[in-house]
This record gives structure tokens, sequence and C-alpha cells, in this order.
């Protein structure tokens, strides 16, 4: 596998691309911040947080920044894994994809490997996380085929999903997705049944209950691992979600197991 460039750029001022206009390597680019118009080919595309293009060799390629304030992430390479991933299904050369922070650092990864000394690089690690991230490329583009959820409300959840063991406050969603708080409330509530509160939980008591059957950690330290303020909160809302409380389901579960 070669890769050409690898990284995030962000543009605070007007900018072409300057190199030779058909690519002899796959080109994947995610826009993150700000908007970028495009040229592949003689057709004309604006990339918009959240667009991710795909351009494969041979195509002409061009990019513009008219207007200040563009970040992308990007990727150009070229090998048999990306022969194989690109021939593997009908690529579409614009999508609307949620930003995910993990896919964010996945491409972090695999940038910091690529930057490293020649003589320091690992080929198979390079290799193995780029194929991690042609997979969660490969989610996220099927996640919007199969998902009805609005792009911003995806994006919700990955923050929440993100933070879920800190002490996020509604509004730090809120700030995220560059929409008021009563909206983000509302939007979060309509489309997915729970509340953004509801949702955190539900992901914390899955952490806490994976932790109370695979380690030895009190259960006041599982709580506070977990995303929980305090045990009598925790306490609370597992015994509201699986009818006991923690210590009796620790038991029932280690009883179980012996069995």
């Amino acid at each position: 596998m070669e890769i050409g460039f690898c990284g995030y750029s962000y543009h605070t001022a007007a900018y072409t691309f300057p190199f030779a206009n058909r690519l002899d390597t796959y080109l994947i680019r995610l826009q993150t911040e700000g908007s970028a118009r495009i040229l592949v080919n003689g057709e004309t595309y604006v990339a918009h947080p959240g667009d991710l293009l795909l351009v494969k060799p041979g195509d002409y390629y061009e990019l513009n920044i008219d207007t200040p304030a563009s970040g992308d992430y990007h990727l150009f390479c070229t090998g048999p894994t990306l022969d194989a991933w690109w021939s593997a299904g009908n690529r579409s050369r614009l999508t609307t994809i949620s930003i995910d922070p993990r896919l964010l650092s996945l491409w972090q990864h695999v940038t910091e490997e690529a930057r490293r000394p020649t003589d320091e690089q690992s080929t198979a690690l390079i290799e193995k996380l780029i194929e991690a991230l042609l997979l969660m490329l490969d989610r996220s583009m099927r996640d919007v085929r199969t998902n009805v959820r609005p792009p911003v409300v995806s994006r919700m959840m990955r923050y929440i999903e993100g933070n879920v063991t800190a002490d996020f406050k509604i509004a730090d969603v809120a700030d995220t997705v560059g929409l008021s708080v009563s909206r983000t409330v509302h939007l979060f509530k309509e489309v997915t049944g729970m509340t953004i509160i509801e949702y955190a939980h539900t992901i914390r008591l899955q952490l806490a209950e994976e932790q109370m059957r695979y380690t030895q950690h009190s259960l006041e330290r599982i709580a506070e691992l977990s995303g929980f303020r305090t045990y009598p909160y925790f306490h609370r809302i597992f015994k509201r979600k699986y009818g006991v409380a923690p210590g009796v389901y620790r038991t029932l579960q280690q009883k179980n197991e012996k069995k």
C-alpha cells in the first residue's frame, strides 16, 4: 500500500489544489468544517460538513476553497486493499455521513503512523488501520442508506456515546450540533423516542453491567467509571431498569456463571 498524503487540512484563506488534476491514487475526503467547491471529471460538487467525497485513479480532480475556514480529513492512497474496497460496492461520489469522533480518531492514527520516519513505520499497522478506516466508512455510508434518522441526531448520539462516562450537559450536546437546547431536546426525543438523559443512562447501565460481570471493582467504583455521579443515583437507576439492586444482580450473575 502506498500513501501519498494523509491528514487534516484547515484553510483560512482562498486555496486551490496545487497538483496535477488527474489523480493516480484514490482520494477519500471528509469535509468537517466550512465548505469547499470540488470539480471531478468536470462536474462541480459543493462539500459541506459531513460530506464524504470518493475519487478513483484516473479521475480529474480540482479543489477550490473560495471562503475561509474550511477543514477536511483526506487520504490519497493506492494499493490492493483500496482496489478491493472500491470494487466491493457501488461507490457514490458524494455521501453525507455522520461526523463520528471515533472515525476521526482512527484517521488521526493513520496520519500519525504514516508521518513516522520510513525506518520506524509499520507497514502492517498502516494496512490494518486503513482497513479499519474503510470498514468504518462503509458502516457510516450504510447507516445513511438504511436509516431515516437525521444526520444531526446521529451526531448527537455519537457525542453522547463518546462522552457518556463524563458529566456532560445537554447544552454540550446542543453546542456540538449547533442547535438551541430546546430544539436539541425536542428533536432527539422526537426521533429516538428517548430523552438525552435516558439514552445516556442506557449506555451507562450497559457499561456497569459489563463491569459487574467481568471485573472485581466495587459497585461504587463501577458507578463512577460508568458515568454516574453518585452511587445512590446509580443504585436507583439500575434498580428501576433491572428490578433488583446492583449487588443482588451481581450475585445472581456470579451464581449463574458457576452452574
